[in-house]
This record gives C-alpha cells, sequence and structure tokens, in this order.
C-alpha cells in the first residue's frame, strides 16, 4: 500500500494529483490507459474518497485525464499532442499506434450553414459552407462518424480523395495548416436510429460527442468538426483520447 505524506505542508489531494501526473509525464500511464477507480485510489494511498475525487477533478479540468460515464477514467493524449506538434490528425495517431484507417465518405456538398457556422466562418447568416460528412474506421471497424465543415471556397474539396487524411490534403496541396483548437465541447450522448447503423453499434448506446473549433497558424477560422466517437472497444477508443 502506497501512502502519501500526511506531515507534508502540501494538501493531500494535491501530492497524489502531481504523483498521477507525473506517471503520465514519464510514460507510466499511456494514452487511453484507464486509472484506477476512485475506491481503487482510495485503497492504494490510504485517502479519503473526497481528496481523491478531487485530485481526480483537478487532473480532468487540465487535460490529463478524462471520465467517461460507465467506461472509468482514462489518460488523455494531450501530452503526445504537446511532444509530436505537427501530428493532429486521427489518421496519424492511428498510423503511430500500428492501425490503418480509411473513411467512408458519405457526402461532400454545399449545405446552408447554421448561424454558428457562419460566424465562425465569417459568413453572412445563411450562407453555404462546405460539408463533409464521414464515416472513420480503425482497422476496418467503424469508430467515429464526422461532419466538417468548411469556407464555401474549399468546395475543391469535392474533387479529392477523402477516404484518407483530410489534413494531410490541406497541408501538403493546398497550404492550409490546420494548428489551433478553440472551443472544443466534449460530452456523453446517445446515437439514433440512423447514427447506430453507420457506427454499427446499438440504438440509444453512449457515445463521446465533440465539437471543435479549428485555426491556422494565423488564427485564421479552418474548419468546424462535429464528431460520434464510439467508446465501447478501449483498444479502439484510446486511439481517440
Amino acid at each position: 500500500m502506497e501512502i502519501m505524506n500526511s506531515g507534508s505542508s502540501q494538501p493531500l489531494y494535491l501530492q497524489l494529483k502531481e504523483h498521477l501526473k507525473r506517471q503520465i509525464d514519464t510514460g507510466e500511464l499511456k494514452p487511453g490507459d484507464r486509472i484506477l477507480s476512485e475506491a481503487g485510489l482510495v485503497k492504494k494511498y490510504n485517502l479519503s474518497r473526497v481528496t481523491v475525487r478531487r485530485a481526480i477533478e483537478e487532473l480532468v479540468k487540465a487535460g490529463y485525464l478524462i471520465k467517461i460515464q460507465g467506461k472509468g477514467t482514462f489518460v488523455s493524449q494531450v501530452a503526445e499532442f504537446e511532444a509530436v506538434k505537427n501530428i493532429r490528425s486521427f489518421t496519424k495517431i492511428c498510423q503511430m499506434q500500428g492501425h490503418d484507417t480509411i473513411a467512408d465518405v458519405r457526402r461532400a456538398e454545399l449545405t446552408e450553414g447554421t448561424e454558428e457556422l457562419c460566424s465562425f466562418l465569417n459568413l453572412s447568416p445563411g450562407s453555404q459552407v462546405m460539408l463533409i460528412e464521414r464515416v472513420r474506421k480503425v482497422d476496418g471497424v467503424p469508430v467515429v462518424l464526422e461532419k466538417n465543415y468548411f469556407h464555401p471556397f474549399c468546395e475543391f474539396l469535392k474533387m479529392e480523395d477523402l477516404t484518407g487524411s483530410l489534413y494531410e490534403i490541406l497541408i501538403e496541396k493546398y497550404h492550409i495548416f490546420p494548428s489551433k483548437k478553440g472551443l472544443n465541447k466534449v460530452e456523453i450522448a446517445n446515437v439514433n436510429k440512423e447514427e447506430a447503423k453507420l457506427l454499427k453499434i446499438t440504438e440509444g448506446m453512449a457515445v463521446i460527442k465533440n465539437h471543435v473549433h479549428v485555426y491556422d497558424e494565423n488564427d485564421n477560422p479552418v474548419h468546424v468538426v462535429e464528431e460520434l466517437v464510439r467508446v465501447d472497444q478501449p483498444e479502439i477508443f484510446k486511439y481517440y483520447l
């Protein structure tokens, strides 16, 4: 049994927070790993549940951990992204792990933008935006249902092979560099019948719902991405975290 130093001037929750953070920073806990439950940490470190919960909440807020209802608490890929700043795409992350990816393209077309999309892309209300909707697969398993919204000048993307890395096309062919995340909303959602069919899961199953604003290196808006991500297969789910 490991015990925090109760005689230290540093609060116990901070000691636990720093201890877990060190394990993440050194690679002892890797991206996608599930950490011990609150009860497990209470027993291992001889701490109260309140202390453990506060330490976990601090690490979640800092982006080191992510909590998934019914699944547990996992190490995120924040540190890995920081260490490899030029690798940001889902495709590259999976390739780093030795897995194949491909996308089934459902739509690549102009569509009317919402008020939020038009505002982000600096368009007049009601303007058209370029929509690319895909089902992303890892080793043949559908993992992510995504919708990407671009400025209408990106209509040229309709002519591209969108089954691979979208970012690779943007960077290498058009010199558009998605570099920064702005608004990033993450929540748990339940898939409807159509979404479940596309992801090959049961209707109503819980998934991660992610909504992200992406900018280039000069803080110009690049696109908005909306994703539904499966969490029922940890060996695949960890590549997203």
